[in-house]
């Protein structure tokens, strides 16, 4: 068996493709893909949701957002000039206590997006003391798209829990699709 042990691996015009600092950590050069543009936007305080009424949420804080898509003014991220592409979109709302059903709708330039050439996933957990839904979904995006969190439930509760970010949208576009 034969090992080939380097720190730095160079392309023909000397840019770095991958380095190591000898104890394991790989970093990748910046010619390698990367799944960006990625974001995460949040809630940052409790606020309210209508009950049985389509509600957008507000998302006031972020803590990524790789290429400058983030809007927390209008709680919406954009899809960058020259970042089309496939893209996974989720988002997750918790309730402060108990509903009787919870809904995550993403919305594509301001229109409900249930599949339409993506694939969903919407999952609803009522704890008793809270409930908290999300909806992952798998779509092409294009330059100038953007994507919002609503929210839906049909009785209890109206407080939205905003503590620990809970209540957020994130996505990221995929490599190689």
């Amino acid at each position: 068996m034969s090992n080939i042990l380097v720190n730095t691996i160079k392309d023909t015009g000397n840019n770095t493709l991958l380095s190591s600092d000898g104890s394991g950590s790989v970093t990748l050069g910046s010619g390698f893909p990367q799944n960006t543009p990625a974001f995460v936007m949040y809630a940052t305080g409790n606020t309210t949701l209508n009950t049985s009424a389509v509600t957008k949420i507000a998302l006031q804080g972020n803590f990524l957002d790789t290429d400058s898509g983030v809007d927390t003014t209008n709680s919406k991220y954009t899809i960058p000039t020259g970042k089309g592409g496939t893209y996974i979109i989720g988002g997750a709302i918790n309730m402060g206590a108990s509903v009787s059903s919870l809904h995550v709708g993403l919305y594509i330039n301001g229109s409900y997006e249930y599949t339409s050439g993506g694939i969903t996933l919407n999952n609803w957990i009522d704890y008793g003391t809270m409930s908290a839904a999300s909806r992952t979904m798998v779509m092409p995006l294009n330059a100038g798209d953007y994507i919002e969190l609503y929210g839906l439930h049909g009785g209890g509760s109206t407080a939205l829990n905003g503590t620990l970010t809970r209540t957020r949208l994130w996505g990221y576009r995929l490599i190689g699709a």
